[in-house]
C-alpha cells in the first residue's frame, strides 16, 4: 500500500457541509491489512449478512410458483397448456420494465429507504398470490411481483461496490449470490412441509405464497435500521474507519458512494462495448441457475417421483450450487483469473445440459441437474462480481454495471419461461439444447473480455491518466 512516509490527502464533507482536509498516513502492508479486515468485518455483519437473508426470501418468493405448480396450482386455477409459462414470463415483464432505472432512483433516494420499502411491497404481493381465484388474477400478481422486486438485487450490488474495495468486492458479491442456492435448499423442504398443511378452505399452494410473503414483510422492516447509503454517512463506522476506506478507495480509483451521477458519465458507461460483452457470461450463469430454481421440481416430477419427493429432491442441485458458490472465490484464486474461472463454471453447466438432453436415465439426469446447478451457481458467484469490479472507476460505471448485470440476468427469465414446455416433457430436449448454446456463448464472452482487458491495461500503463484513477487497472 506504499511506504510508511507516503501521505494522501482527501476531502471529507461533514454534517455542517464544511470540507476538512485530512491527511491519512498508511503504515506498512501488515497494518493496512489488519485495518481492512476489521473494516470489512463490520460491513459484513451489518450489511452483507442482512442482505443475504433478505435475498434468500426474495429468491424464495420468486420461485415459490414452481412449488405451487407441483401441489395443485394449475388444477385449481384451470391452467392448461402453456398458461404456467405465461405466468412465469409475466414476472420478467414486470421486473424488466423498471429494473434498469431503479439504481438511478436508489442513488438519489438512498438504499436505507428504498430497499426495505421494496421488500415490504414484494412480500405483500407474494402473499396476495395466495388469494387469487383465476389465472388472470395470478397473471396480474406476477407482473406486480416483478415490478416490486426490481431494484433490489441491483441496489444491493451497487451499495456493495460503494463499501468494499476491488480486492474484496468479488468475494462479497459471491457470498451475496450464495443466497440463491440457499433459498432453493431451504425453500424446497420448507415448501414441502407447508404444502402438507390441510385446511378446510385454504389450499396447499396458497399456504406457500401467504406464509413466505409474511416472513418477507417482517424481515424487510428491519432493513430501515440496518442498511446504509455509503461509507461517508455510515452510522456504525468510526471517523477513523470512514477516512481509511474513503482514502483507500480513492487511491484505487473506485470511490463512488458520494459522487455526483452525471448524464455525460452515464452515457459514456453505457457506450462501453466491453461491458455488454461481459454481460453475456452473467446471462448464461443466470440461465443455468434459473433452470435449476424454477424447473428442477418439474423435471424431477416428470421422472416419476411424487410431488413431495420432487420438492425435496430439487434441493440437491441447489445444495451442490451452494457449495460451488461458497468456494467461488477460491476457484478464482486457483485459476488466478476471473475469466478462466468463469469459463470453468459455465463449462460445468454446459456438461450438465448435454447430459440432460442426451438421456432419460434417472441417475444420469439427477447428476446432470447437479452439474448444471454447480456450474451455474459457481458462475453466479464469479461473473457478476467481476462485472462490478471491472467497471468501478466512477459512480456512473458502478451504477450502470450493477443495473445492467441484474437486467441481463433477469432477461434470462424470458428465455427460461418459454423453453421448458409441458408439450416437451419428460425430456425437455428443446430447453436443454438451447441452454447448451447459451452456455457456449457465455464461455466465448469470457474469452473476448479477457483479450479486451489485456489490451486496455497495456494502454493504461502507457499513457498518463488522471490522478483520481492513477492506480486503476481492469481485473481479469
Amino acid at each position: 500500500m506504499g511506504s510508511s512516509t507516503s501521505k494522501i490527502e482527501y476531502n471529507e464533507v461533514v454534517d455542517n457541509s464544511e470540507e476538512l482536509e485530512v491527511e491519512v498516513q498508511f503504515e506498512h502492508e501488515e497494518q493496512t491489512a489488519r485495518l481492512m479486515a476489521k473494516y470489512c468485518w463490520k460491513i459484513d455483519k451489518h450489511i452483507l449478512i442482512y442482505s443475504i437473508v433478505l435475498c434468500i426470501l426474495n429468491q424464495s418468493d420468486r420461485g415459490s410458483i414452481g412449488v405451487a405448480k407441483v401441489v395443485g396450482l394449475e388444477e385449481d386455477l384451470g391452467m392448461v397448456n402453456n398458461d404456467f409459462n405465461i405466468a412465469a414470463t409475466l414476472f420478467s415483464v414486470g421486473y424488466l420494465s423498471l429494473e434498469f432505472f431503479s439504481n438511478f432512483v436508489l442513488k438519489h433516494v438512498g438504499a436505507s429507504r428504498l430497499l426495505p420499502t421494496l421488500g415490504i411491497l414484494w412480500g405483500l404481493v407474494c402473499a396476495l398470490q395466495g388469494v387469487v381465484n383465476t389465472k388472470g388474477q395470478l397473471y396480474a400478481m406476477r407482473v406486480l411481483l416483478g415490478m416490486s422486486e426490481c431494484g433490489f438485487t441491483a441496489g444491493i450490488l451497487l451499495i456493495l461496490s460503494f463499501f468494499y474495495p476491488k480486492r474484496q468486492l468479488t468475494t462479497r458479491v459471491g457470498f451475496f449470490y450464495l443466497s440463491s442456492p440457499l433459498a432453493n435448499v431451504l425453500s424446497g423442504p420448507l415448501a414441502s412441509a407447508l404444502s402438507q398443511i390441510h385446511h378446510p378452505t385454504i389450499r396447499r399452494w396458497q399456504w406457500v405464497f401467504i406464509l413466505e410473503g409474511v416472513m418477507t414483510i417482517a424481515v424487510s422492516i428491519v432493513g430501515y435500521f440496518v442498511l446504509q447509503d455509503h461509507p461517508e454517512k455510515c452510522r456504525f463506522l468510526s471517523d477513523k474507519e470512514k477516512r481509511f476506506i474513503t482514502t483507500y478507495k480513492r487511491r484505487e480509483g473506485t470511490l463512488g458512494g458520494s459522487q455526483h451521477l452525471s448524464l455525460h458519465d452515464t452515457i459514456r458507461a453505457l457506450s462501453d462495448w466491453q461491458l455488454w460483452v461481459m454481460l453475456f457470461g452473467t446471462f448464461a450463469a443466470c440461465e443455468a441457475c434459473g433452470s435449476v430454481t424454477s424447473f428442477a421440481p418439474e423435471v424431477i416430477n416428470e421422472l416419476g417421483f411424487s410431488p413431495a419427493q420432487s420438492q425435496a429432491m430439487s434441493a440437491l442441485p441447489s445444495a451442490c450450487g451452494a457449495i460451488a458458490i461458497f468456494f467461488a472465490g477460491s476457484i478464482v484464486r486457483v485459476c488466478r483469473s476471473h475469466w478462466l474461472a468463469g469459463c470453468l463454471a459455465l463449462g460445468t453447466a454446459l456438461l450438465g445440459s448435454i447430459i440432460l438432453a442426451a438421456t432419460l436415465s434417472v441417475p444420469a439426469r439427477i447428476f446432470g441437474l447437479c452439474l448444471l446447478g454447480t456450474g451455474g451457481f459457481a458462475g453466479l458467484g464469479i461473473l457478476p462480481g467481476w462485472n462490478i469490479t471491472a467497471n468501478s472507476r466512477s459512480v456512473a460505471d458502478s451504477t450502470v454495471a450493477s443495473g445492467l448485470t441484474v437486467f441481463f440476468g433477469a432477461s434470462s427469465g424470458f428465455v427460461l419461461s418459454n423453453i421448458f414446455l409441458n408439450s416437451d416433457a419428460p425430456r425437455f430436449i428443446i430447453g436443454h439444447s438451447i441452454n447448451i448454446g447459451i452456455m457456449s456463448v457465455g464461455i466465448l464472452s469470457c474469452v473476448v473480455t479477457r483479450i479486451s482487458m489485456g489490451r486496455r491495461n497495456r494502454k493504461l500503463a502507457e499513457y498518463q491518466i488522471s490522478d483520481d484513477n492513477v492506480d486503476f487497472r481492469f481485473v481479469y
